[in-house]
């Protein structure tokens, strides 16, 4: 286990819901977080970045370029090329620069087209079409973190989420995932009196999904605890919930009484990513993980619908 008290942790996405969240969550360790923002540090710039992680002992990779199916199928060069390059870049820079270990969120969209996902999978088949560009840059990202371990014995440690939502989520109908999209239709048809609201695809296939306080505490875990970087660590809930279910969640939880219409000529993307977390679990039994304790959906979902009513006032 390492010891936290008095070291500097580098957050790259600072700004963003996952960057936020575990900022939030080394306020209760004796650290000093030097958050790394876009506006100040353009990671695509190797100098720059190398600058942003200077004097930090540790630090969590949380920066990238990345949107909902819609932004995927627009600009797959440009989120292949920049998030490998950000990734490339924050992990080289880390080890010359002297930082010792790093943690970095993946996707479950890296993984192959099946609907259970188990680490030994992993390159076993190709991302779904729809999310291709993010799943292959997350996956350059684990191999090279792989690479430098083998070569440099350098910690850069992996670990794989599904869906993650909550506060700061981003809300943009053009870039944010599953939760946020729903959440924005139907607190909007709330607000504006509409009478309903229309989703894509059938709404039958099924995500797991993590409250991004948990999953910030699960990669704080694994910067204290795990340090096998052969494969990502994939840290859930092993429980999932259709698309269907989830809009009739959020309409209940907002009190929203209008129609829910579905647009089956959009495309439902993969039918099903539900992580087998039995490594995790077993990592969690031997201690060398301190336990997860997941927040409840329903309470996770009014959090996050209480945060977007503030955001939109």
């Amino acid at each position: 286990m390492l010891n936290l008290s008095n070291k500097t942790i580098a957050v790259t996405g600072a700004n963003s819901m996952v960057g936020r969240a575990i900022i939030r969550q080394l306020t209760t360790y004796s650290v000093t977080v030097k958050s790394i923002f876009h506006e100040q540090y353009d990671l695509m710039s190797y100098d720059e970045t190398r600058t942003a992680v200077n004097g930090a002992d540790y630090c969590f990779h949380c920066a990238g370029y990345n949107g909902n199916i819609s932004f995927n199928k627009k600009y797959p060069a440009d989120i292949f090329y920049r998030t490998t390059q950000i990734g490339l870049n924050v992990l080289t820079a880390c080890r010359e620069m002297g930082v010792t270990k790093v943690v970095s969120p993946l996707a479950s969209c890296a993984y192959p087209d099946k609907h259970i996902l188990k680490e030994t999978d992993w390159l076993n088949g190709s991302p779904n079409e729809t999310v291709e560009a993010h799943g292959l840059s997350k996956q350059t990202i684990q191999a090279y973190s792989k690479q430098l371990k083998k070569q440099f014995d350098f910690d850069s440690v992996c670990v794989m989420f599904s869906t993650c939502y909550g506060p700061y989520d981003s809300f943009d109908i053009q870039k944010t995932k599953v939760v946020g999209a729903l959440i924005k239709k139907v607190y909007d048809a709330l607000t504006n009196n509409e009478p309903y609201i229309e989703c894509w695809g059938t709404g039958s296939p099924r995500r797991e999904l993590i409250y991004v306080d948990d999953a910030a505490q699960a990669m704080i875990n694994v910067l204290l605890f795990y340090d096998d970087c052969s494969y990502p660590l994939n840290i859930g809930t092993g429980k999932d919930i259709s698309i269907k279910e989830l809009v009739l969640l959020i309409a209940r939880i907002c009190e929203y009484q209008g129609e829910i219409r579905w647009d089956t000529s959009k495309p439902d993307g993969q039918y099903q990513k539900l992580l087998d977390v039995s490594k995790m679990q077993r990592h969690i039994d031997n201690k060398t993980l301190s336990e997860i304790k997941f927040t409840d959906l329903i309470k996770g979902l009014t959090q996050t619908i209480e945060w977007y009513s503030n955001y939109v006032e």
